[in-house]
């Protein structure tokens, strides 16, 4: 069965959009971890992003671009938060009786649930568009 080009470039075209929004997406669930729930002043919080984001900034010109080698290396460094989003979920934490600590706990619960869709979506999505990105460049 063979495929007629347009539609690899379409399927493409739809993976590389979602890759692109799921990485936006993670960094910016970083960024709001690093706000909310990280050191007080701004500067800190602002090197701490930059820390824990450094493995996908890295690749943020490769991946906006379509490189086949970008979509790799993102399926690589997802894998690192893939551990720690699955490592922070499953530790369950202890919960006190302070509604205010509940509360927060939750937040950071559901901040890691975002987290994690946002991971396997982009890992799903890189994969598929760096096995289309040949197709869809032999179709131009």
């Amino acid at each position: 069965m063979t495929l007629i080009p347009g539609s690899i470039t379409q399927k493409f075209r739809w993976a590389h959009r979602v890759t692109v929004l799921s990485y936006f997406t993670l960094l910016a669930i970083m960024f709001y971890g690093c706000w909310f729930f990280g050191p007080s002043d701004i500067l800190p919080k602002l090197v701490l992003w930059l820390l824990i984001s450094s493995g996908l900034l890295l690749i943020i010109k490769g991946l906006v671009a379509g490189k086949k080698r970008s979509y790799i290396w993102y399926c690589y460094i997802l894998l690192m938060y893939f551990i720690f989003c699955v490592q922070f979920l499953f530790s369950g934490g202890s919960i006190s009786e302070d509604t205010i600590t509940e509360v927060v706990q939750s937040s950071a619960a559901w901040h890691e649930v975002v987290a994690m869709a946002a991971i396997l979506i982009g890992f799903t999505t890189a994969i598929l568009a760096s096995r289309w990105v040949d197709g869809a460049e032999q179709a131009k």
